[in-house]
């Protein structure tokens, strides 16, 4: 990560710099008086080093795929949440790192019963993710390996800039009158929006063994304005009786491994093509070729079409369709635009996938950054054809799917297969959907036998709906054992479209 960076871009306007100031007259500089200020507000500088740890409890919310996982790529579009219960998170001030443990359940239907089972989640956090509250923050801050920078103005914040010996930055906001952080803000690559900044907002401070601390904590991020999790604290213990385990050292670098693809020929012109088990097929035109789904991240996309362009000599992927907006099927769009790709998509997406592409990420440099090409966007309505004297190619949009609203299906009318993404794969436990799949064979009146996911492996059409079909129903059996229990899941009671 670049050190020298500047202020994130979405803050300047509202910013007003009061000047940089060097490492070395960091002891007298302003933005340290204003460190030391919030530290005495919370209980003092002496006070504050005093501490070992602390031990916070609490429950909360995260949103799922920090808002690329809704219903459909509205902005408006109701989130979809996790509730995360049994919260404990053990800050060690001692060597700025952390470790969490809680509960999590999915507060929207899903495809594995994991979802619903309020598992134990271990989470531990080093570097600026770890400071993503205001003790360790300050306490980082003004450790001797820190470098403070310039001191800005936010909505009559006092904002310090600092640097940590990693070489990432971070940046704190004071309030003016309490005296007391406000938030802790950094940034962190993503594969979907780029460089992200995150913001982490303390409020409701109360004393806690003399010590001023947050009650209420919550995260956004600057894409959209979005609220990714809302902490309610229980408690603080500090200086509390725990053991972390021990601190590994520091790993040098590694060169990724390669990503494994396996393809196979399905039929005349159609190969299932993917990467970790997920992201389906790439079909043949005379002079190109298209690929369904940029899916996952930077890594597999490229794989994939590596994979796919060695297929046939002297033909290369043109296009991807891309079969709904969520950030797990459209973790490749900034690597597929990179490469010049046309992206074929339902009209409805152009909006959030434009949005996606335009992100600057100056920091954790993507392939679209160092490369940067516009967006060539193919809209879907109802129905769009794509044909040549080889190949036809017909796109429709999915009907009755409530898991994504702007979603579409492709099929290949001769070769009578069917490409579509999250309606089914064989080994999943749920299905709440299930109807969706022969609601959209019906509308159309198609006529497949070939059946090629995103997720899973090829089957029949006669093996998808079988699957569905018990999908369905295990899902009803979960909705009536825990109805039955007092317990009433989302997507409960189930509906199925073709009872």
């Amino acid at each position: 990560m670049n050190t020298n960076i500047g202020w994130p871009v979405f803050i300047l306007a509202g910013t007003v710099m009061l000047g940089a100031v060097s490492p070395s007259s960091a002891q007298d500089s302003p933005a340290r008086q204003i460190l030391l200020e919030a530290a005495e507000a919370m209980g003092g500088v002496d006070r504050l080093r005093a501490l070992d740890n602390i031990v916070m409890t609490g429950f909360g919310q995260n949103l799922n795929q920090q808002g690329g996982g809704n219903p459909s790529p509205d902005p408006r579009a109701p989130s979809k949440w996790q509730a995360v219960h049994a919260l404990e998170r053990t800050f060690d001030l001692r060597n700025f790192r952390s470790q969490s443990l809680d509960r999590r359940n999915f507060m929207f239907p899903f495809a594995m019963e994991f979802g619903n089972s309020w598992n134990l989640n271990e989470q531990t956090r080093s570097g600026v993710a770890a400071l993503d509250h205001p003790l360790p923050a300050v306490l980082q801050a003004l450790s001797a390996n820190a470098q403070l920078g310039s001191v800005s103005v936010e909505d009559e914040r006092s904002v310090v800039a600092v640097t940590i010996d990693s070489g990432q930055d971070f940046w704190i906001g004071i309030d003016a009158i309490s005296k007391l952080p406000a938030w802790v803000r950094w940034i962190a690559p993503s594969t979907t929006l780029g460089d992200v900044t995150y913001t982490a907002y303390f409020t409701g401070y109360l004393p806690f063994d003399e010590v001023q601390l947050p009650v209420g904590i919550s995260t956004a991020i600057d894409w959209r304005n979005t609220t990714t999790s809302i902490l309610h604290v229980d408690g603080y213990t500090l200086n509390a009786d725990v053991a972390l385990p021990p601190q590994q050292a520091a790993r040098a670098p590694s060169v990724a491994s390669a990503v494994e693809v396996a393809v196979m020929k399905v039929a005349d012109g159609v190969w299932d093509v993917r990467a970790g088990g997920n992201a389906g097929a790439v079909i043949e035109f005379a002079d190109h070729l298209v690929m369904f789904e940029a899916y996952g991240n930077e890594a597999a996309t490229f794989a994939r079409l590596d994979a796919a362009n060695a297929l046939v000599r002297g033909k290369q992927v043109t296009k991807v369709i891309v079969s709904h907006h969520h950030f797990d099927h459209s973790g490749g769009l900034r690597a597929a635009v990179s490469r010049g790709l046309s992206i074929i998509s339902r009209r409805g997406n152009e909006g959030i996938f434009r949005e996606m592409v335009a992100r600057p990420a100056p920091n954790f440099p993507d392939a679209l950054a160092r490369n940067p090409q516009p967006l060539e966007f193919v809209a879907v309505d109802e129905h769009l054809v794509l044909e040549d004297a080889t190949q036809r190619v017909d796109l429709y949009h999915a009907v009755g799917h409530l898991h994504m609203a702007e979603a579409l299906i492709a099929y290949v009318p001769e070769q009578r297969v069917f490409l579509e993404g999250d309606f089914t794969t064989f080994d999943w436990e749920f299905n709440w959907w299930g109807g969706a799949y022969m609601d959209t064979v019906d509308r159309y009146e198609l006529d497949p036998a070939i059946n090629i996911p995103v997720h899973g492996q090829v089957t029949s059409f006669a093996e998808a709906i079988a699957s569905i079909e018990a999908q369905v129903e295990r899902a009803r059996a979960f909705c009536n054992r825990s109805m039955a229990s007092g317990n009433y899941p989302a997507g409960c009671p189930i509906q199925y479209s073709r009872d």
